[in-house]
């Protein structure tokens, strides 16, 4: 099984983006909240198809989205990959909450975390795994670069 835990803010919907649909006078959410940057959907997309990763949720927006809300959305904004899951909301530190997860799996697992958060907010051994993103630019493509790599080493 391999698994991309990523976020949202920093990471999908990035500062650059934002800039673009304010000067362009468009919407900077829809329903579900803050739109994605068209470059990073591409960036995931890629990583799907090369590795066939699903996709675990680690951003804070599980705290105001249920699992089904996730699934809407993915269908609705045509975002690729599937979300399997949610990690559990049980710490302030996202690295808690992926080892969580992982326990609960109980399967062996491949994954990435695709975050704009520092390693500070992760396990030490989860730190091999991280892939820390500049939340301007969010996911780009060194790092989905990266994360192919790593899934598929």
């Amino acid at each position: 099984m391999k698994i991309i835990f990523l976020d949202f803010d920093g990471v999908m919907d990035t500062a650059y983006y934002d800039h673009v649909l304010v000067c362009e006078g468009k919407a900077e959410c829809d329903e579900f909240g803050a739109v994605f940057d068209p470059e990073c959907v591409r960036q995931l997309q890629k990583i799907v198809e090369e590795t066939g990763a699903d996709i675990v949720v680690t951003s804070t927006w599980k705290v105001f989205m249920t699992y089904q809300d996730f699934l809407e959305m993915w269908k609705v904004r045509q975002l690729p990959g599937f979300v399997t899951d949610l990690t559990p909301s049980i710490s302030r530190f996202r690295g808690d909450e992926i080892d969580a997860w992982l326990k609960e799996c109980g399967e062996n697992c491949r994954y990435v975390i695709i975050d704009d958060l520092d390693g500070s907010n992760f396990l030490p051994h989860q730190i091999p795994w991280l892939l820390v993103v500049n939340p301007y630019n969010g996911l780009d493509d060194e790092t989905a670069k990266r994360a192919i790599c790593l899934l598929n080493s």
